[in-house]
């Protein structure tokens, strides 16, 4: 998964399908969210993922009410679909996006 580079808002916007990890280096669930995520990412191409570093992304995090690592946003069309932060189910996540894109 890419680190985010681009401007969030415009990402958001001209993007079918944003997938947003919000994490830490020091953050082993984190690194565990992500090794899954990126596994998951090469069987769905249609989507886009960023990584975004809470180190290095504060305005970002604080736009977005991003308190706690990890998280994990998802955007459809523009809209949020998705937003879990601390403990939760990536399975869970992973399965709710896999029916919103059998739905498109």
């Amino acid at each position: 998964m890419k680190e985010l580079t681009e401007d969030l808002d415009v990402l958001v916007r001209s993007t079918p399908i944003l997938l947003l990890q919000f994490g830490e280096d020091t953050c082993g669930p984190c690194h565990a969210i992500r090794f899954k995520l990126d596994r998951w990412m090469e069987k769905h191409d249609e989507i886009t993922a960023r990584y975004v570093d809470i180190g290095k992304h504060l305005v970002v995090c604080s736009q977005n009410a991003i308190f706690s690592a990890p998280t994990v946003i998802v955007y459809m069309d523009g809209q949020m679909i998705v937003k879990e932060s601390g403990y939760f189910s990536l399975d869970a996540i992973l399965d709710r996006i896999e029916h919103y894109l059998q739905l498109r």
